[in-house]
Formats: C-alpha cells, sequence, structure tokens
C-alpha cells in the first residue's frame, strides 16, 4: 500500500506519544517480567530515546501518558484481571506502582505529561486530547508499553479522535514479544501506519 509518510508527519502537526514508559512498568523492579524483559531485549528504551530526540529537534512535541493511581487505592475497582494480578503480586494488595517515567526518557522543557488515575488507555480520563487538539497536533506517533493494552487501546481512542496515527515498530513491546509481533501485523497494522525509527528522522531530515 503506498502511503506518503512525510507527508502525515509534518513536525508542526505531529506528537510522539509515550506509553506508560515508567519504572514501575518497564523498570527492574517490575511485577510485568515478562514486558520488562521484551522491552530490555528490543532495546526499546533506547529507540524511543532516539526518537524523541529527533521529534524535539524537529519540533514535534512530545507527550507522555502516566498512570498515578492512589497508592491507598480508594476508588480503584479493580475490574481488570490484569489489576488484579498486580494486587495480588504486590506486598500490601495495593495497586502496583508504575513510578516515575524511566530516567532514560526523562520529560525536557515543553514536553507535556498528561496522568490518569483510572482506566488502562491514553484518552481516558487524562485531558490528552485538549492538549493535541490546542496544539494543532494531527498525527500521533504512538510509542511505549504494550502492545497487548496501552498501545493497542490507544490506538483505536485516538483514531476514534480523528488523529492519524503512526506506529515505529521497534519503540514499541508486548508480552510475549511473538504476541505483540501478531498484533501489529494483523490487528495495529489496520488501524495506524507501521513504519521504524529511522524511516521517522529521514521523514523530519534529522
Amino acid at each position: 500500500m503506498g502511503f506518503d509518510l512525510g507527508s502525515q508527519l509534518v513536525p508542526s502537526q505531529t506528537a510522539v506519544v509515550v506509553f506508560e514508559c515508567q519504572e514501575g512498568v518497564i523498570g527492574e523492579n517490575s511485577l510485568l517480567t515478562g514486558l520488562a524483559a521484551a522491552v530490555r531485549e528490543g532495546k526499546v528504551v533506547g529507540q524511543i530515546a532516539a526518537l524523541l530526540d529527533a521529534a524535539r529537534a524537529a519540533g514535534s512535541r512530545v507527550f507522555y501518558c502516566t498512570a498515578d493511581k492512589r497508592p491507598d487505592g480508594i476508588g480503584n475497582p479493580f475490574n481488570t484481571p490484569l489489576e488484579i494480578r498486580m494486587r495480588e503480586k504486590g506486598d500490601d494488595g495495593k495497586p502496583m506502582d508504575a513510578g516515575p517515567i524511566v530516567a532514560e526518557l526523562e520529560p525536557q522543557p515543553g514536553d507535556v505529561v498528561v496522568s490518569r488515575e483510572h482506566g488502562m488507555t491514553g484518552f481516558y480520563g487524562s485531558g490528552l486530547d485538549a492538549f493535541l487538539r490546542n496544539t494543532g497536533v494531527r498525527t500521533l506517533v504512538i510509542v511505549g508499553v504494550s502492545v497487548n493494552v496501552g498501545v493497542m487501546g490507544t490506538t483505536i481512542e485516538a483514531v476514534n479522535h480523528g488523529y492519524t496515527v503512526v506506529v515505529p515498530t521497534d519503540c514499541v513491546a508486548g508480552d510475549p514479544p511473538e504476541y505483540a509481533e501478531q498484533a501489529l501485523r494483523y490487528s495495529i497494522r489496520n488501524l495506524a501506519f507501521l513504519t521504524t525509527r529511522e524511516e521517522i528522522e529521514a521523514a523530519w531530515g534529522v
């Protein structure tokens, strides 16, 4: 399928959305051991860091979507099998502490961090859509974890909100990796344009 990547990645109308790249999710002490291992083995953090540098140099905005649930669990319905498993793995039966953004991807001046206390995806209860629309963004480059839930769900939400979505396959991860490959190939490619970090950087000329 022919697709002019450059026409969709006009820097002033493009934002990179970094989803849940937090210590408690992908760091050494993550309870999501398979996901954290996939991130390490795929060198995903390094790929994202390089892409963020290129985005800033090109003049595109960078947004971080973080999970920031109350540590005491008040208001958390624990209504998904994933959250229930994470609560059972924890020492105190409380929500998993997603923690800070990993140091290698530390936000820079001008970047925007939006957090949510509920839900599983980037647009839900975070104010992300208002930030994007008020800064003239039309295309989202979604990176981070996981392809299983967060990347997939946020891609669907973005399309439903009228955005074009680009996913660099070397800047995302899922557990197990072979599932992530299948999800990208058979599901996300029908919603988003799949590419690589280097192809995006080439489109930006950086």
